[in-house]
């Protein structure tokens, strides 16, 4: 796909897991398209949660791989009161129909898929299998329901953003995904606590939001990405391969090349 639109080069930035990260690498040599092991990793700070991109790192290094073992599994320790949620809901919801849906951590896919297997007929589940929200349901379904009470009881177990930071200092670039109306003084002191960048360009910002940051980041000596969040059209359907407002500037792709020489 990114060979057919003229893309130069990507980056699978995938939840919590680096598992597809050896295929890219391959696939990219195939069809000659620079790649860069990417990975979009859940963090917390003062309640609110940010999710941190790290890119150009080694997909075997041990640091990276106990990292996403141990939170992986701490976020599924909290499968339980996900489940008592639903269930004080009316909805029909056990382990065994959520464990084989997903590889790192539950999502809107996963939760939606898991209840369609006994609440079919849910009149409340009717809008994401053909009404109005059929379009886009697991995206939509996450934003109805996982960013409440279900959501929070995940965000109790998420790694601290600064010293996820300090952990990974040195061991790729890291960046902030889709920061949105952060403010500056916010960037500078993650930039003192290690951030090398900031997603500016991103299909979550409008055009002020993408031109805001891009002015901060070079303000702060931060570096640029850019990343479409794209998802497949399963699960944003409306969003393209590559479709953002912007590009990585020139220091971004450089320090990458010293990373990936592939």
């Amino acid at each position: 796909m990114a060979r057919r639109i003229g893309l130069a080069g990507l980056s699978f930035t995938d939840h919590m897991a680096v598992s597809a990260v050896p295929e890219g690498m391959r696939l990219a040599e195939e069809h000659g398209v620079r790649f860069f092991p990417g990975v979009e990793l859940s963090t917390i700070r003062e309640g609110a949660e940010y999710h941190l991109l790290l890119y150009g790192f080694r997909h075997d290094e041990a640091t990276l791989q106990d990292f996403l073992s141990h939170y992986c599994d701490a976020i599924w320790g909290r499968l339980g009161r996900a489940i008592a949620i639903f269930s004080r809901m009316g909805f029909t919801l056990g382990e065994e129909d959520i464990r084989d849906w997903g590889r790192s951590v539950p999502t809107g896919v996963t939760l939606l898929d898991a209840l369609l297997v006994r609440n079919r007929g849910d009149a409340r589940l009717r809008d994401y299998v053909c009404g109005s929200k059929a379009s886009s349901p697991y995206l939509s379904f996450y934003q109805d329901y996982a960013l409440g009470d279900i959501g929070d009881a995940v965000r109790e177990v998420l790694p601290g953003l600064t010293e996820t930071l300090a952990l990974f200092r040195g061991l790729g670039v890291t960046v902030l995904a889709h920061p949105g109306g952060v403010s500056e003084g916010f960037l500078a002191e993650l930039r003192a606590q290690g951030l090398d960048g900031i997603e500016a360009y991103s299909t979550h910002h409008d055009e002020g939001t993408s031109k805001r940051l891009a002015r901060a980041a070079r303000e702060l000596g931060l570096l640029v990405s850019a990343g479409s969040d794209f998802h497949g059209e399963r699960i944003k359907p409306g969003i393209r391969l590559g479709d953002c407002p912007g590009a990585p500037d020139d220091a971004l792709i450089a320090a990458l090349g010293e990373r990936c020489p592939y």
